[in-house]
């Protein structure tokens, strides 16, 4: 129901009050809404009549229809001009107010009331009861297709025009502030202008816009839209824009929405107007943005696309989901993944495919999150192929097939190892974009990275095999990438990830090729820096055995053992004598002999024997490293110490000089008790008795004996041998040459 109320000036009102007031109203309307209305019910006449005019000159007067809020309903109001009051004096109209609720105005643009006939032109008898209105019918001449013709026929302004007066108009309503004051001689085309306007808008903004058709006092007006006359005074700091509507339009640059509307009133294309006004609340802008991508193909700007993506989260009409799916080419990725997310599969799909694209060519957009659908496989397929011979770095490539991936493309397998092998370089943590890659795709990525790293130059290799890398490595068949294999055997060792006998296993039985020597002796030169245990030695020559001759390091090792324990512990008997039954070419078997015979001297019971060993250990020690030989020799040296004198100096006797220079050095070098000093003596003054003396012996000999209180001490030792002890006096007077030179 509608309430009507009746504004005047009358000699007694319903109350016996006489002037302007209320005189008459619908029953049953509710107390306040007279104040709601109160303000719509004002009217001055243009400023050009005469102050008493006639009864043409008021008929001609423009009436005042107005529209806005009232409290939780609308009020619509015409004033029209009646001239003189029951007094006599000129200034008297007639303010016919009607109260809607919204659901009263449905289907209804408040500006078609414009000349309905539910307007009264006089005043209702004070106090009489107006009827409740069930249908607000609208006037005769606003209907959209007369307006159109009307725009047509003046088209070299109007759609101008237009464009200008919907930008205000949406400006107006979407930002809270502003006003358009509208300047005719003729009210009607003011109306006009203002029924174009509200055509041209949803349901949920036309209701919002307030405006008044005729007013003599635009400054004290609130309404968005204002019509005026042109003899009204308009003052210079009037809060509004101002348009005469009997002047030229002025060039002014207008939104998408006024542009879009003005193009659809120019195509007479009024469903898509209709179409543009079911966006409700929607900002006219945006709602514009999405009409004008749909129907025309028109392109957004970001800013556009990112509004439109909002509206995609509503309720669409069917048909603008279509123009979506059919101008997915045109959606940037916001837009589209709302549209995806959103829409129906006539939109949902080819916006999908649309993401895929963009996020293919973008590293830094997300994937789409659902798969395409069978007709785009194809051809988005293709796209991820082509996309994969420009990433730039190993992360682009992951991203790259995490969006293939996520989308259902197919790639062939080969294509993604050589992207892969493109992508080493330095600065990359191969790892990391590894986690991120789909876990199918991760051994075709792993393949393309030991092919690429094995084209690297060695020092980009090492850098770019980290532990992660290698961990990661360590169990695939690298022979084909060998360098690379090698290296993540090395790091693997180094981090602690594999024993030295297995990496050193590993590299032996898998890296034999000659071109790779180099690169392998390297890496077990790393391996062994540390010198092996008998248990190192034992397992290699049972698990490589032959194999180890091609490593100069390996064959090193049992060595560095004999060293490391010494020719006194079994872990080095073990050692030697596996190297000689094994009977490796190159293994140092020479060694291994050495340290045998080294170690059997003292089980002899002969001199012939012991002589044959020591000089075979002169033999043997000739090639072998110096701390090994100084090893072998002193221990022999030692063992054959322990013999008694007459036995050592028979020994001596039978040795070439070579052997007699490192064996009686090594006596004459240690650090010798009484007992063997004795002995040394003993061995010079025997020498000296058969006339075969050696220079070394017999000048230490003398050396030995020349302090009285030694030569007392010793004395006493070779008492009970005649021969010794006429040998020892003898010997303090040289008097021959002896072997080595001297006298």
């Amino acid at each position: 129901m509608a309430w009507q109320l009746h504004y005047t000036s009358a000699e007694a009102g319903p109350t016996g009050r006489a002037g302007f007031q209320f005189t008459a109203w619908s029953a049953g309307m509710p107390d306040g809404v007279s104040a709601l209305v109160s303000p719509y019910l004002t009217y001055r006449p243009p400023p050009s009549l005469p102050a008493s005019p006639g009864p043409a000159q008021i008929e001609a007067m423009p009436a005042a229809f107005a529209f806005g809020p009232a409290g939780d309903r609308f009020a619509l109001t015409q004033c029209r001009y009646l001239g003189q009051d029951y007094s006599g004096r000129f200034g008297n109209f007639l303010g016919h107010s009607i109260v809607a609720g919204e659901d009263e105005l449905v289907g209804l643009r408040p500006i078609e009331l414009w000349g309905a006939p539910i307007w009264a032109r006089d005043p209702a008898r004070p106090g009489a009861e107006l009827p409740e209105l069930t249908d607000l019918a609208p006037g005769p001449v606003l209907d959209p297709e007369s307006l159109g013709a009307w725009l047509r026929a003046n088209a070299t302004t109007s759609y101008q025009r237009l464009a200008v007066i919907l930008e205000l108009a949406r400006k107006a309503l979407i930002d809270g502030h502003g006003r358009l004051v509208l300047v005719s001689a003729d009210t009607e085309e003011i109306v006009r202008w203002i029924a174009v306007v509200s055509y041209s808008l949803p349901w949920e903004l036309v209701k919002r816009l307030s405006f008044v058709t005729y007013s003599g006092d635009p400054s004290a007006t609130a309404q968005t839209i204002v019509g005026t006359a042109p003899d009204v005074w308009l003052p210079s700091d009037l809060d509004a824009t101002v348009i005469r509507l009997d002047q030229p339009p002025q060039p002014s640059q207008s939104g998408r929405f006024a542009a879009t509307v003005t193009q659809l009133w120019r195509e007479q294309n009024l469903d898509g107007i209709d179409e543009l006004a079911a966006f409700g609340q929607a900002d006219p802008e945006t709602a514009a943005a999405l009409i004008a991508l749909t129907l025309s193909g028109a392109k957004l700007t970001p800013a556009e696309q990112e509004a439109v993506a909002g509206l995609t989260e509503g309720e669409l009409p069917g048909w603008v989901w279509t123009g979506l799916g059919r101008q997915a080419h045109l959606l940037g990725h916001a837009l589209a993944a709302a549209t995806a997310a959103n829409g129906p599969p006539e939109a949902s799909e080819p916006a999908t495919a649309r993401c895929v694209l963009l996020a293919l060519r973008d590293p830094s957009l997300p994937p789409p999150g659902r798969r395409l659908a069978h007709r785009y496989v194809a051809e988005l397929s293709a796209a991820a192929r082509t996309a994969l011979t420009t990433a730039d770095g190993f992360g682009h490539l992951v991203t790259l097939l995490r969006v293939a991936d996520q989308a259902g493309c197919s790639l062939p397998v080969a294509e993604v190892e050589h992207a892969a092998a493109r992508q080493v370089r330095d600065g990359a943590d191969l790892v990391r974009e590894l986690t991120r890659a789909p876990f199918g795709w991760r051994d075709p990525l792993l393949s393309g990275l030991v092919a690429g790293l094995e084209k690297s130059e060695p020092r980009r290799r090492d850098r770019l095999l980290t532990v992660d890398l290698c961990d990661l490595l360590a169990d695939r068949d690298l022979r084909s990438a060998p360098r690379t294999g090698i290296a993540v055997v090395r790091v693997g060792f180094t981090a602690g990830r594999v024993g030295r006998v297995e990496a050193t296993r590993h590299l032996v039985r898998h890296y034999q090729a000659a071109a790779l020597l180099s690169d392998r002796e390297q890496a077990l030169t790393e391996i062994w820096r540390a010198d092996p245990t008998a248990d190192d030695c034992l397992q290699l020559i049972d698990d490589l055995g032959p194999a180890l001759q091609n490593s100069p390091t390996l064959c090193e090792l049992p060595g560095r053992a004999f060293v490391k324990y010494g020719l006194k512990a079994r872990e080095t008997r073990r050692v030697a004598e596996r190297v000689l039954d094994a009977r490796v070419p190159g293994l140092t078997a020479e060694d291994a002999d050495a340290v045998l015979i080294a170690i059997g001297i003292a089980d002899h019971r002969t001199v012939p024997p012991v002589a044959v060993a020591a000089e075979r250990l002169t033999q043997l020690t000739a090639h072998a490293s110096p701390a090994l030989a100084t090893q072998i020799l002193t221990h022999a040296a030692r063992s054959a110490a322990g013999f008694d004198p007459a036995f050592r100096t028979a020994l001596l006797r039978k040795l070439s000089d070579r052997t007699l220079d490192w064996l009686l050095g090594a006596w004459l070098d240690g650090k010798l008790n009484r007992d063997g000093q004795a002995a040394l003596l003993e061995i010079a003054i025997r020498l000296y008795l058969v006339h075969d003396e050696i220079e070394e012996l017999r000048s230490w000999a003398h050396d030995l004996v020349h302090g009285w209180n030694r030569f007392t001490t010793l004395e006493g030792r070779f008492k009970k041998d005649r021969e010794l002890a006429h040998g020892l006096r003898a010997f303090t007077r040289p008097t021959r040459r002896s072997r080595r030179g001297g006298h």
